[in-house]
């Protein structure tokens, strides 16, 4: 029988320590905590019972006994929270963990590998130095509570609009080397309102000096304080484009770049976090962002080798945030990709204390409602494919994808994954797809 906690009711763990040799510096690098559902199910009724069972899996070396543990952690959307220990190894290889929660949203599950004193044992990852569990399921995702839409949302969004097209359409594509003969690839600077222009990278295929047109695929990329790698090459079949969020010069030094982010920021906090920049909406550093989505997307419609028909928009990230607020405010997308949408239902959270995003502003302010891509959603009717919602990901929190799907009014495709943080994402996680034709 395997070792069993149960949540939600009596609490008691175990916590063992021994004097046997600590294991070698690289004995965990390819270790991690795989965690599974009977059946992969991920979704379930109010007060229905979860199980997870957790296996320690890629370990190169014997374990010693005594020495390393466990640290567990549930916590929920329904502000609950228990906490245990249990020794390594698993009796019998595996912990099973079970919980229920009565309200719609979803609960997280995390298991780390721990010393005697508590210390994390660490792995060379570039994203995760654990070895980690954190994943989770949920409870009616269609029943999760919405926040309430702002008052003069529309009239706020129409002002951004009429901003951005107070900037006469004027660009510098400045010619760059390309791998491929048969495309062109430049580097792109748009005057924008907002404080800074929009760049980033344009390929286009040389058959459009013949006259030929194209779908575009617009790209947006995500939240990263170095310069964009620069591109080199593109499809023969479309236009793609890639801008940054924040409409930093390229091709820069590092210490351009560090003094760009130093700039932007409030002391103390990244860029777009400070109370300062959060408090009112007309000079929110995110209203500057979302006008470069705006204004990106409304130049690609201009250029000569567009077909007029094939719009298709991708992000990731902070990259999905923008690509919800352009398509929102711009006609013609005709599909969005998205994969891990961040910036969701932060109103949600605070209106209904569900668990907040790691990656968010500490503050809240009523005006910072008017940014929050759930709103964005109502107003998107193109397919759209959320490609990844991972279980464990609280830089992205399931809860807001799930509620920012909800909301879109066209096709629509969502796949939560089983295991996946924002960027550890094992192969071999049990997946679930809800589908909207």
């Amino acid at each position: 029988m395997r070792h069993t906690v149960t949540f939600l009711s009596a609490a008691l763990f175990l916590v063992l320590s021994g004097s046997a040799a600590q294991l070698s510096s690289n004995a965990w690098d390819s270790a991690m905590i795989r965690g599974t559902t009977p059946g992969g199910k991920i979704l379930f009724e109010p007060g229905e019972e979860m199980t997870f069972t957790l296996k320690l899996e890629g370990m190169n070396e014997p374990l010693p006994p005594n020495v390393y543990f466990v640290d567990w952690e549930r916590r929920g959307d329904d502000g609950l929270t228990e906490k245990g220990r249990v020794p390594l190894p698993f009796p019998n290889g595996a912990l099973t963990l079970k919980t229920r929660t009565a309200k719609p949203g979803f609960v997280c599950i995390e298991a780390n590998v721990v010393t005697a004193d508590g210390k994390r044992v660490p792995k060379n990852h570039r994203w995760e130095k654990r070895v980690f569990f954190q994943g989770g399921a949920g409870v009616r995702p269609d029943l999760i509570p919405m926040a309430d839409e702002p008052d003069g949302y529309e009239a706020f969004w129409k002002s951004v609009r009429e901003e951005a097209e107070s900037v006469p359409m004027s660009c510098d594509l400045k010619p760059m080397p390309s791998k491929n003969p048969k495309v062109d690839v430049f580097a792109l600077r748009l005057a924008c309102a907002g404080g800074f222009p929009v760049t980033g990278y344009v390929t286009i295929p040389t058959a459009v000096k013949d006259g030929r047109k194209f779908p575009i695929r617009a790209a947006y990329r995500g939240a990263s304080q170095e310069c964009m790698p620069v591109t080199t090459g593109g499809p023969e079949d479309a236009i793609t484009g890639i801008i940054n969020v924040n409409g930093y010069e390229l091709g820069r030094d590092a210490a351009y770049y560090k003094e760009f982010f130093k700039r932007i920021a409030t002391k103390g906090y990244g860029y777009g976090m400070s109370p300062e920049q959060n408090r009112d909406r007309r000079t929110s550093y995110w209203k500057g962002v979302a006008i470069r989505a705006i204004r990106y997307l409304q130049w690609m419609k201009t250029l000569a080798g567009w077909d007029g028909k094939t719009l298709i928009l991708s992000g990731g990230s902070q990259g999905d945030w923008q690509c919800y607020h352009a398509a929102a405010n711009v006609p013609g997308v005709t599909e969005i990709r998205a994969n891990g949408s961040w910036g969701c239902d932060w109103t949600g959270q605070e209106q209904f204390k569900r668990l907040r995003s790691t990656y968010r502003p500490n503050c809240w302010f009523p005006d910072m409602a008017y940014f929050d891509p759930v709103f964005a959603a109502k107003r998107i009717s193109c397919p759209v494919t959320i490609g990844f919602a991972g279980l464990g990901d609280y830089c992205s929190t399931p809860a807001s994808l799930s509620l920012v799907f909800r909301n879109l009014r066209g096709p629509k495709k969502i796949t939560y994954v089983q295991g996946s943080t924002h960027g550890w994402r094992p192969a071999g996680e049990q997946r679930m797809e809800l589908q909207v034709p």
